[in-house]
């Protein structure tokens, strides 16, 4: 007599039995369609349930606590009173934590801010136990190219993720090794049916059934098949071996209370090995059957089985800035000097950066930086983002007021040292704004007003002398009355703005001026006539303004030129936060049809271009047209070309009036492109202009693409190349004309929507934003560079992180700590890195012990080696890996160290350095080896 299973197409005779891994989980945003606090109501309650349960329950194995430890802190905050409990279950192995900090977007976050995600959830969780090394990743918009790397630099060995995969899974199989450029590979499974597979659980596989959770939808878990049995034999189908996953829970789903008993039964009935597991054991099954498995190379960032969501590279293009802002901010230049000051025996200042960086690590969530959530939820990002930049430039402050105090000579009433810091690993130049304090005889801790009636420093009739004693021209570009710190700084100054050109900074060092008071001297003006035309020229570079408003560049070491340059083009948007979509009838504007006017902005190195763009004011009511309603949107321009610079900086001011829209800039290369090489965490990446063939995908493949700081085109016939360097606007496109596409600006107004032509379905729930549609004020910074040959050969990494982190500019006040320093001011430098195509990721005080840590990696798919020659000599140095954990001792000699970087490799090193008693023996000056002739840059 037939059974019951085998009635129901389920027979098992003859198949060698399964192993079923039954993963319960909850799938858990900090903040999405409800902030955070809301969230954090219902995570509460969640927790409490899920304590409950696993205390009661002992047959109950383990819950993953879906990889991210911040749920952790939130839960803590309401209940600190359950500690104890929480490290027990840690320690025991019942709750799974890490290894991350927040489930990160990987494209819209900088390398260093993974490396952190993950540092940061290591730390954390240690305190309650073993932290998991499981690479989980369920629900990120696409994977980079060396998260492999990445992970394994944290000896986490496997990855697994739902979205991202163009290969077929028939082919690859759901289990594959995925290989990072420099070689180091994780075993990955791809959760074909998604991390919601088996949501709900019940004692007979025959069934699937739903319940409906205080959050969750039942259409939120993607089930698409009749019974457990139908799921196990997709999933088998597609195994690289015998080990399977069901994973138990969705979005904001709780624990199921019967949750083992169902698994009992469930194991009585389906005659495989089904239990309640970790994905250790999953990791372990499938190596101990050690099958053949495929390797894929590359990035994950293809919508064949789901939507991969690529309009969060530009939704809320004001949270993309701002995040670069404070990535800037901490990555560049808080903790660089904070290194230094830490290194030559100054004050410790990681635990602030350690909370900046949480901070900053909250907005790193996917829903949060991808800018699909509701309106409240962006705007309290807005005062992470605030939280962020205020520790981290209170750190900048203390630290160069620290190293000022002890390089720079005392301030008097005809005297203001002004000290340079170069961040940078390289000697450099450039053009810096400094505010000086006007009242310089006024001593700290006076009471305030005490400015009034004392003597100020007459700026207009001063000189501004390098430590040769040159005199450098300055120009001053404003004034103001500032009140500072009421308790512990100068209280009510004028200060006045002054700009100049600084050279040959050392490499991250300094290098000390003086503003001295010439009563005899011609006041100097705040703005200066000079001759303009309508172009500015360098050394390098001529720029015209066209009669359209386009740009012509010519490069004048080549004579190539570049013609057409930035052209804005609006195009209307029916899609949502998460993705673009043309309406029907689509209709373009292009900033050459309007009326365009050229002024002169007093500097000589820079020109305002001023006008405006009549835009259809929304989409029509049916949504498949643009309105023939228009509005006015005022557009500013300016360009700067500084002398000798190889980049065109381009500053752009646009007041958003209209809705449903996308704003781009145009760059024509002026020859055709099949790729383009853009920056991306850890290196570089080329990506093809032309789509995929998409067809029956859930997403259409576009030519859209995320960059961190730059993108380029190069035609390898004629050598010429042209990079489009940001700030904070990762969306770009390359045409296979050659045209280089950079979004400004995209406003739509729905969360998510599920008419759209370019996707189906939502990808969220369906309400209304109307704060994304980005009204009013926005300004956006880039620039662009004409090059020959290879971008790496033609130093577009330091072209992009000069413009991404300019030189910092200082001015010593009295009396603020004790002088150590030489009065004469001499130049210093802490290190200096130099080698072929080798990046500075970070510099910083060690996260466990004393030293400073510094990352670096190879640009390049060649062997390098990095030279590091410090200002003070190396006691110790050590390779570590990314979690800071010591793999082998190297052998510094003297002030240098040698680095060996593989292929596209980073490299993490621990350093640890003498420290003499006295602040001026502790950096060595680099004056005497510039009078000698020597290069140092």
């Amino acid at each position: 007599m037939s059974t019951a299973r085998e009635i129901a197409g389920h027979s098992e005779a003859g198949r060698e039995p399964l192993n079923i891994v039954v993963i319960p989980h909850s799938h858990w945003d900090r903040e999405w369609y409800a902030t955070f606090e809301e969230f954090r109501f219902y995570l509460v309650r969640f927790m409490d349930e899920l304590l409950e349960v696993l205390e009661r329950d002992e047959a109950f194995r383990c819950f993953l606590l879906d990889g991210q430890v911040s749920l952790l802190e939130d839960y803590l905050q309401v209940r600190p009173e359950k500690f104890e409990q929480l490290r027990r279950l840690v320690q025991d192995g019942r709750l799974d934590i890490g290894p991350w900090y927040v489930q990160p977007d990987e494209f819209l976050v900088s390398g260093e801010a993974l490396v952190r995600n993950l540092l940061i959830g290591d730390r954390i969780g240690r305190q309650f136990g073993p932290v998991m090394k499981q690479g989980y990743v369920p629900d990120t918009f696409g994977h980079i190219s060396q998260l492999p790397q990445i992970l394994r630099g944290f000896g986490i060995g496997t990855f697994y993720f739902m979205r991202g995969l163009a290969e077929s899974v028939d082919e690859l199989r759901s289990e594959f090794w995925w290989e990072a450029p420099d070689g180091s590979k994780v075993l990955a499974h791809f959760l074909s049916e998604t991390y919601s597979n088996a949501a709900v659980l019940g004692p007979d596989p025959e069934k699937i059934s739903f319940r409906h959770d205080r959050l969750a939808e039942p259409s939120s878990y993607f089930v698409s098949y009749d019974s457990l049995y139908e799921l196990r034999d997709r999933l088998a189908a597609r195994a690289a071996d015998r080990t399977i996953l069901f994973m138990n829970g969705s979005d904001h789903v709780t624990v199921q209370p019967d949750f083992s008993r169902y698994v009992f039964a469930l194991n009585q009935a389906m005659e495989d090995r089904l239990f309640n597991g970790r994905l250790a054991d999953f990791e372990r099954l499938v190596l101990e059957e050690n099958p053949p498995l495929k390797t894929y190379r590359g990035e994950l960032r293809w919508a064949r089985y789901q939507p991969i969501l690529k309009g969060v590279y530009s939704s809320r293009m004001y949270l993309k800035q701002e995040n670069e802002r404070t990535q800037q901010l901490l990555e560049g230049l808080a903790e660089r000097a904070a290194a230094v000051v830490y290194a030559l025996g100054g004050p410790d200042y990681s635990p602030f950066l350690r909370h900046a960086w949480k901070e900053l690590l909250k907005n790193h969530a996917h829903d949060s930086i991808g800018g699909c959530s509701a309106d409240a939820v962006h705007r309290q990002m807005l005062g992470r983002y605030d939280t962020v930049r205020r520790v981290g430039q209170k750190v900048v402050d203390e630290a160069l007021d620290y190293i000022a105090s002890r390089v720079a000579p005392e301030p008097d009433a005809g005297s203001i040292p002004i000290v340079v810091f170069n961040p940078s690993p390289w000697e450099r130049g450039g053009t810096v704004q400094v505010e000086v304090s006007l009242n310089v005889d006024v001593p700290l801790k006076r009471r305030i007003f005490d400015w009034i009636g004392q003597k100020e420093f007459d700026v207009e009739r001063a000189a501004l002398i390098d430590p040769d004693g040159r005199e450098v021209p300055f120009a001053i570009r404003g004034r103001r009355l500032h009140i500072e710190d009421a308790l512990y700084r100068r209280k009510a100054v004028r200060r006045a703005t002054v700009e100049f050109l600084a050279e040959r900074i050392p490499p991250l060092g300094y290098k000390v001026y003086r503003l001295v008071e010439t009563p005899e001297r011609e006041p100097t003006s705040e703005e200066r006539e000079v001759p303009w035309e309508v172009a500015l020229e360098n050394e390098r570079l001529k720029v015209t303004v066209e009669g359209d408003m386009t740009l012509t560049v010519l490069d004048k070491t080549t004579g190539e030129r570049y013609s057409g340059l930035n052209l804005f083009v609006d195009e209307g948007d029916a899609g949502d936060e998460y993705t673009f979509c043309p309406p029907r009838e689509q209709r373009r504007v292009l900033s050459s049809e309007e009326d365009w006017r050229v002024e002169d902005s007093g500097d000589p190195h820079t020109l305002l271009l001023r006008g405006s763009m009549q835009l259809p004011r929304s989409l029509t009511p049916g949504r498949t047209a643009r309105s023939l309603q228009t509005v006015r949107c005022p557009l500013n321009v300016r360009l700067r070309l500084l002398p000798g610079a190889r980049r065109l900086e381009i500053s752009t001011e646009f007041f958003n009036r209209a809705r449903d829209h996308r704003l781009r800039v145009v760059f024509p290369a002026g020859f055709p492109a099949r790729e383009s090489v853009a920056e991306t965490a850890f290196g570089t990446v080329r990506r093809s202009t032309r789509p995929m063939e998409s067809s029956g995908w859930r997403e259409k493949d576009t030519a859209t693409y995320a960059q961190r700081r730059f993108v380029c085109v190069e035609d390898p016939d004629t050598g010429r190349g042209l990079a489009v360097l940001n700030k904070g606007l990762p969306e770009y496109e390359v045409t296979p004309e050659g045209e280089v596409h950079l979004t400004l600006l995209r406003g739509v107004g729905w969360l998510s929507r599920n008419d759209l032509t370019t996707r189906t379905g939502h990808a969220g729930p369906g309400l209304a934003t109307p704060e994304a549609q980005c009204s009013g004020r926005h300004v956006f910074e880039y620039a662009v560079v004409p090059y020959t040959g290879d971008h790496r050969e033609a130093g577009i990494f330091r072209e992009a992180e000069e413009y991404w982190l300019p030189l910092e500019a200082w001015d010593v006040h009295r009396g603020e700590r004790p002088r150590e320093g030489s009065p004469a001011g001499a130049p210093g430098s802490f290190l200096r890195v130099h080698g072929k195509d080798v990046v500075l990721s970070t510099l910083k005080k060690a996260a466990d012990r004393d030293g400073i840590v510094l990352r670096l990696f190879n640009a390049s798919e060649e062997e390098s080696r990095a030279a590091l020659n410090f200002g003070i000599p190396i006691a110790a140095a050590y390779r570590t890996n990314l979690n800071e954990e010591i793999l082998e001792e190297l052998a510094p000699k003297g002030h240098r160290l040698r680095v060996s970087l593989r292929p596209c490799g980073i490299e993490t090193v621990l350093v640890k350095l003498h420290r003499p008693e006295r602040w001026a023996e502790r950096i060595r000056r680099t004056a005497p080896e510039r009078t000698r002739g020597r290069r140092t840059g």
